[in-house]
């Protein structure tokens, strides 16, 4: 923790300027001035340096200070030699951190203001890594309505031979939203899926040079999706040995009429399933034929 360096000098009244008037020959000209305190009682300062780990001063970084309870308290700019200064900060205890696009927020310093006195601190920023990195962000919508789908997953490929590379997945918020950072140059395209749509691709984006590419996603209702199966399997009634390539026959039941809407055989197991059924009445017949 920095302590308080007791300034050489303070200023207790600000000064303070009168009206300006007109003095005639050997008037005696009688004008009273009232003073303001120059500074708030139990206050301080706090200045300093923002640099980089090489000890280059870093100009217009911001210089953001907090209270003891982790609150913002007031923030200012560091000038072209990254000097800043915080004026009149009532005395006691604070946080102190920079933030510049291009470089790392550092740790919150803890710095002391003591009445009257000057606290020094000085802030040293390393270069982000990924600075330069692209970002690709959007929003996936339903298209039946338009309206954000959240919690659908967005996997991100990168497009590379001979096949492309899924990079990660994310899910999009309340809001539909979804986000990937720090993405090297390159081709990308994006998938998204949740149940009850469609599957869909994006159109392919390149990214380069610190690119925020924003890519939104339409999905389509699955029309299969509120529909259901019927399977099972077929048996010879005496030995309950299961019949392969038996024909086995769906029909639709309305009132006193049946219609076949589906026809398929067993395998060799005797199973036969039946997908992607609307909700109705069904019936199920079985049969088998040899060529005679």
């Amino acid at each position: 923790m920095y302590g308080g360096m007791k300034m050489a000098f303070e200023e207790k009244y600000s000064l303070e300027p009168s009206e300006q008037f007109n003095l005639v020959g050997r008037e005696e000209k009688n004008e009273d001035l009232q003073l303001s305190p120059s500074i708030e009682p139990d206050s301080g300062s706090i200045s300093g340096t923002v640099h980089g780990s090489d000890g280059t001063p870093i100009a217009g970084a911001t210089i953001k200070l907090f209270d003891n309870t982790g609150q913002s308290f007031e923030h200012v700019n560091s000038n072209s030699s990254g000097l800043f200064d915080f004026a009149r900060i009532p005395a006691g205890s604070y946080f102190i951190t920079a933030s510049k696009p291009g470089f790392l927020t550092p740790s919150r310093i803890p710095v002391s203001v003591i009445q009257n006195g000057s606290a020094s601190v000085d802030i040293t920023m390393s270069v982000d890594p990924n600075a330069n990195s692209n970002v690709l962000y959007g929003i996936v919508f339903d298209t039946s309505n338009n309206k954000p789908v959240d919690n659908a997953t967005v996997e991100l490929f990168l497009v590379q031979s001979p096949e492309p590379v899924s990079q990660g997945r994310v899910l999009t918020n309340a809001e539909g939203q979804y986000l990937f950072a720090d993405l090297p140059d390159g081709d990308y395209f994006v998938t998204a899926n949740k149940a009850g749509y469609l599957t869909t691709r994006s159109s392919q984006v390149h990214l380069t040079n610190k690119e925020y590419a924003s890519l939104n996603i339409n999905l389509n209702a699955n029309p299969d999706d509120n529909t259901g199966t019927i399977s099972g399997i077929i048996k010879d009634q005496q030995t309950g040995i299961p019949i392969a390539n038996a024909t086995v026959a769906l029909y639709s039941v309305s009132g006193s009429v049946e219609k076949i809407v589906q026809i398929t055989r067993t395998n060799a197991g005797g199973l036969y399933l039946f997908g992607d059924l609307p909700q109705g009445q069904y019936k199920v017949k079985a049969t088998v034929q040899t060529a005679t």
